[in-house]
């Protein structure tokens, strides 16, 4: 039996470290740990181990029906999206929420948002000052929220739903801003205002729940069977018993996709534009793709793609959109890829290190999009959503809006980077950030459509 080992540092200056500096400690554990490590730098509650190739991923993803279950989020996680989302529930109710939601974020209905994501991202751009720098994840943010905006609301234009969306990036800053010092709380709590965070956090929170459930008020007086926005389907269905979803149940199933939806794409769309525009080769190859195409009135035609596709996977690669997949808790003793586990323990998956493991992906440093032309990685070696039954539910999605608005913005606007230097990733939330990232829009090139 294989024994593992853990990072030497003590645990709170793990995770210190990790917040600090996330590539170091990930890659700190890769060089003395290759397959795995107790994770003492993740605090989720219990002892957590941390795998990272093919074979325990299989191992993971399909024995969480057996040995694997749910554990209990954080207390500041649930504080943003409650018990009751499709996040948070097992059994039956995950898969009625999954069943739910699944249909606007899938298949032909995503197809349908094509023009919408082009849209507005012309919207967001244009409005941008000409050679000015600007923040890429704050214009990214933009554009997704409002594309998140329109379909769970149905339209993004009643003043309402401007509110919850200005309320979402107040609620996901101060929670961004909390989790980057609070390994620094203990010790200077007063200097940094711990208590002051709660209560902002707080209010922000019940204004949400306010604006929220005035409109699923206003919807019970006026049903509209034939819509198909996320908010009328959660409220529209009933079980096999004929009870609908409770308040609270659509509640934190918008806000899980209004928040973690948010700040995932908007990581992915900076790494795309990061490690796009920085790489004039790979931008040349794009445009080059996209103007043989011939055809932009459909948006729908951008997205098989090869080459932006391969470009938006070695993005992913590279920076995946979390570091790691949500730990599942041990119920019975168990064996991963020759490790003992016990219950009570917690495994997860480093998809960050999974995709630099070599042997799978030749010179992990480079950023190669051929790798994904020449080869078909396996859904146990390429996971950027996670995987299994409680893969991310808006996967789909988000691959969609990564190529729409990379290939607007890169057939229709000049831009390029503010800073040639190398961007330092950074924590926020769950995600791994170019928080720095700034980009200047020089002028509007050739209008292609």
């Amino acid at each position: 039996m294989k024994q593992v080992e853990s990072l030497k540092a003590p645990g709170w200056l793990q995770r210190i470290e990790l917040i600090l500096t996330p590539i170091g400690y990930w890659e700190r554990a890769f060089e003395s740990h290759p397959e795995a490590f107790w994770a003492k730098g993740v605090d989720w509650g219990s002892p957590l181990m941390m795998f990272y190739t093919p074979q325990a991923v299989q191992q993971i993803i399909e024995n969480r029906d057996k040995h694997l279950g749910i554990v209990s989020f954080p207390g500041e996680l649930t504080a943003i999206f409650g018990n009751n989302s499709v996040a948070t529930s097992e059994g039956d109710r995950h898969q009625i929420f999954r069943k739910i939601l699944m249909p606007p974020l899938h298949g032909k209905q995503v197809h349908n948002y094509g023009k919408l994501i082009c849209e507005i991202t012309h919207q967001v751009m244009q409005e941008l000052p000409i050679n000015q720098p600007f923040l890429a994840w704050e214009v990214a943010q933009d554009i997704t929220l409002q594309v998140l905006i329109k379909i769970l609301f149905g339209s993004a234009q009643k003043e309402r739903y401007q509110q919850i969306k200005n309320l979402i990036v107040s609620l996901l800053n101060l929670f961004a801003a909390k989790t980057a010092r609070f390994p620094l709380l203990r010790f200077f709590p007063k200097v940094l205002g711990h208590r002051n965070f709660g209560q902002k956090f707080l209010q922000i929170r019940q204004q949400i729940e306010q604006l929220s459930y005035a409109e699923i008020t206003e919807r019970r007086t006026c049903i509209e069977p034939d819509k198909t926005d996320m908010l009328s389907l959660l409220m529209l269905f009933r079980d096999e018993h004929g009870h609908p979803l409770t308040d609270v149940e659509i509640l934190d199933n918008l806000l899980l996709l209004l928040s973690t939806g948010n700040e995932s794409t908007t990581a992915a769309i900076c790494w795309l534009w990061y490690c796009v525009y920085r790489n004039p080769e790979i931008q040349e190859k794009l445009l080059q793709e996209i103007e043989n195409l011939g055809d932009f009135s459909n948006p729908n035609s951008f997205y098989r793609l090869p080459y932006l596709t391969a470009v938006c996977n070695e993005t992913l690669r590279m920076y995946p959109i979390t570091m790691f997949i949500l730990p599942r808790g041990v119920n019975t003793p168990t064996e991963i890829a020759g490790y003992k586990l016990q219950p009570g323990n917690l495994v997860s998956i480093s998809n960050y290190l999974l995709h630099r493991q070599e042997n799978l992906y030749p010179e992990p440093s480079k950023f190669k999009p051929e790798r994904f032309i020449e080869r078909q990685f396996s859904a146990y070696e390429f996971i950027p959503f996670g995987g299994g039954i409680r893969n991310c539910i808006g996967a789909e999605l988000a691959l969609y809006l990564m190529k729409l608005i990379l290939v607007t913005t890169v057939s229709e606007y000049q831009l390029v980077l503010a800073n040639k230097q190398p961007v330092k990733p950074q924590s926020r939330n769950a995600n791994l950030a170019p928080i720095a990232l700034q980009l200047v829009k020089h002028s509007n090139s050739k209008n292609m459509t």
